[in-house]
C-alpha cells in the first residue's frame, strides 16, 4: 500500500471538490446572487417565510456560510431584524443538505462530459450570462471528479484493520465521532468537506452509519465558526445571531446525540445505499431541527439577547422629515427637505469619525457602524434627490430659490462624504487585515490630517444652517490649511519610501488615505461656498 499515493489523492480529490464548490458558489452567485439577496431582504416578514427564503438562498449559494455571510451584512445594514435572520438561519440549515444529497448521488463518468461542456460554455461565447451558466456546469463536474478521486484513492485501505477497527469503534462510541466532527470542521471550516469524506468513506464502505451520524452531528456544531468569525466587528444583532446558531445546533445534536442508534435504524430504511443514507441523515436531521426551532423563534431572540445583554442602536432607515404631501406648501417642504439634508449631514460626520477611529485604533466595530450608515444615507440622499426636483417647487421667494440651491448641493456634496468615509472605512480593514502599521512619524501626520478634516466638516455643517460669512470664511482657511498639509505629507512619504523607512503597501494606504480626507474638505468648502452662492 502506498501511503503517499492515498494521502495525495485524498488530499488533491479533497481539494477538487471544495474548488468545484467554491466554483460553482460563485457561479450561482453571478446568475441569481442579486436576485436572491433583495428576495432576502423584501421577504422575510415572518419566520415561516424566512425558512423557506434561507432554504433557497443556502441550496442555491451551496453554502451555509456564504448565507450567514449575507445575513450578516443585511442586519448591519438594518434591513433584517434578528427574528428575521433566525427564521432565514433555520432555513440554510435545510438547504445546506443539497450538497450532501448531491455527492450521494451515483453518476458513474457523467461529470467527464459535464466538465467538457461547462469548460468550453464557460469560454466560447461572448454573452455573460451563457459563461456564467458554463462555470456552473463546469463546477458540478469538477465536484464529482473530486468525489471519485477521493473514493479511489481510500479505496486501497478497505482491508486495513487499524483503520477498520478505528471506523468501527466511532460507531461504538459515537461521542469520538462528534468531538472529531466539531474539531475538523471548527479547525477547516468547512463542514462540506468533511460531509464530502465521510461519504466517501461511505461509497467504499469503510464506515458505520452509526459513526457517520455522529460525525455530522458534530460537523454541523462545528460549521458555526463561519458565522462567529463574520459576526466579530458587527452589530449586536449580528453576534446574537451567530451565538443563536451555535445555541440551535448544539440543543439539535443533544436532542439526537442519545438516540444514533435508533435514529440510524430509522434512516437505514429511507435506502439501501449507505452514501444516500448518510445524505438522508443530514437532511432529515437539519429538518427536525428547524420544524422544532421555527415556532421558539420569539424565545429564542429574547435568549440570545440575555446570554449578550445590551441595548441595540437602531437607524432609522428611509426620510425622517420629508413627505410628497408636503410639496402641496413648497415653503414648509422646503423648510423639511433642509431638516433631511442636515440629517444627513450628520450622519455622514459620524461615518467620517468612526472611519477615523477605525484606523487610528483598528476598530472593526467602527467599520461595521460606517457600513450600517453608508446605506441609509445613500438611501435618504435618493429621496432627498427626488424631491428637490427644481419643477416641483412653484412660488418660492428669491430666498428660497437660493435655499433650493444650495440644498441640492449641498446634499451631493454631502452623500460624496460619506463614499470617502466608507473608502476609508474600506482602506482601514484592508490595512487591519494585512497586519500593516504605520510609521510614528506617518500616525502624527495622519491624526493631524484626520483633526483638520473634522473641523473643516463640522464648521462646513454649520455654515449650513444658514448664510455665515464668518463660518465660510473659517472653512477657507481650513482648505488652504489642508491643501498645504497634504503636500507636505505626500513629500514626507517619498522621503520615507526612498530612505527605505516606509513599506511600500503601508506607503499606498498612506497616501489613498491623504487623498481621501482632502477630498472631503474639497466637498466641505462647497457646501460652505453654496450658502453664500447658492450653487
Amino acid at each position: 500500500m502506498d501511503v503517499l499515493a492515498i494521502v495525495f489523492g485524498v488530499a488533491g480529490g479533497l481539494a477538487l471538490f471544495l474548488y468545484g464548490l467554491h466554483l460553482l458558489s460563485e457561479g450561482l452567485k453571478k446568475v441569481v446572487g442579486e436576485k436572491i439577496k433583495q428576495l432576502l431582504a423584501k421577504m422575510t416578514n415572518n419566520p415561516v417565510k424566512g425558512c423557506f427564503f434561507g432554504a433557497l438562498t443556502a441550496a442555491t449559494l451551496q453554502s451555509s456560510g456564504v448565507t450567514m455571510v449575507i445575513l450578516i451584512g443585511l442586519i448591519n445594514a438594518g434591513v433584517l431584524t434578528l427574528s428575521q435572520g433566525i427564521g432565514v438561519m433555520l432555513g440554510s440549515e435545510i438547504g445546506t443538505t443539497i450538497t450532501a444529497q448531491i455527492v450521494a448521488s451515483n453518476v458513474g463518468t457523467i461529470f467527464y462530459p459535464l466538465i467538457a461542456l461547462g469548460f468550453l460554455l464557460s469560454i466560447l461565447p461572448k454573452n455573460k450570462n451563457y459563461r456564467n451558466v458554463g462555470q456552473v456546469i463546469l463546477s458540478v463536474g469538477l465536484v464529482y471528479l473530486g468525489m471519485n478521486i477521493m473514493s479511489i484513492s481510500i479505496r486501497s485501505l478497505q482491508d486495513d484493520p487499524a483503520l477498520k477497527a478505528f471506523l468501527f469503534g466511532l460507531g461504538q462510541f459515537p461521542l469520538y465521532g462528534l468531538l472529531g466532527g466539531v474539531i475538523v470542521t471548527g479547525i477547516f471550516n468547512s463542514s462540506t468537506a468533511l460531509m464530502g469524506l465521510v461519504i466517501s468513506l461511505g461509497i467504499n464502505d469503510m464506515i458505520t452509519l452509526e459513526a457517520a451520524i455522529a460525525i455530522l452531528l458534530g460537523a454541523n456544531i462545528g460549521s458555526c465558526v463561519t458565522g462567529i468569525m463574520a459576526s466579530f466587528g458587527s452589530s449586536l444583532s449580528s453576534k446574537r445571531l451567530s451565538l443563536t446558531q451555535l445555541v440551535i445546533n448544539i440543543i439539535g445534536a443533544s436532542l439526537f446525540f442519545p438516540f444514533v442508534t435508533y435514529f440510524a435504524g430509522f434512516i437505514a430504511m429511507t435506502s439501501g445505499d449507505l452514501p444516500r443514507q448518510i445524505a438522508n441523515a443530514h437532511t432529515v436531521f437539519n429538518i427536525t431541527v428547524t420544524i422544532i426551532m421555527l415556532p421558539l423563534v420569539g424565545f429564542l431572540v429574547l435568549f440570545a439577547k440575555r446570554l449578550l445583554p445590551g441595548e441595540e442602536t437602531v437607524l432609522r432607515r428611509g426620510p425622517e422629515f420629508i413627505d410628497e404631501k408636503l410639496l402641496a406648501a413648497p415653503s414648509i417642504a422646503l423648510s423639511q427637505a433642509e431638516k433631511e439634508v442636515r440629517r444627513i449631514g450628520n450622519l455622514t460626520y459620524e461615518m467620517l469619525d468612526k472611519s477615523i477611529l477605525a484606523i487610528q485604533e483598528n476598530k472593526k466595530e467602527a467599520i461595521a457602524k460606517v457600513k450600517e450608515l453608508e446605506g441609509v444615507v445613500d438611501e435618504v440622499y435618493d429621496v432627498i434627490d427626488r424631491f428637490l426636483d427644481d419643477s416641483r417647487f412653484v412660488n418660492l421667494s428669491e430666498n428660497e430659490l437660493k435655499k433650493l440651491a444650495y440644498l441640492k448641493h449641498s446634499a451631493t456634496d454631502i452623500e460624496r462624504v460619506g463614499d470617502h468615509a466608507n473608502y476609508l472605512a474600506e482602506l482601514s480593514e484592508k490595512k487591519m487585515k494585512k497586519a500593516l502599521l504605520f510609521s510614528e512619524e506617518a500616525k502624527g501626520e495622519l491624526d493631524t490630517m484626520h483633526s483638520k478634516t473634522k473641523m473643516i466638516y463640522e464648521k462646513a455643517l454649520v455654515a449650513l444652517e444658514g448664510e455665515n460669512q464668518e463660518t465660510v470664511s473659517a472653512v477657507q482657511e481650513l482648505k488652504c490649511e489642508i491643501d498645504r498639509l497634504h503636500r507636505v505629507f505626500e513629500t514626507n512619504h517619498i522621503r520615507r519610501l526612498e530612505y527605505k523607512k516606509c513599506d511600500p503597501l503601508v506607503g499606498i494606504i498612506f497616501v489613498d488615505i491623504l487623498r481621501n480626507l482632502e477630498r472631503v474638505a474639497n466637498h466641505s468648502t462647497n457646501i460652505a461656498n453654496a450658502t453664500l452662492l447658492g450653487f
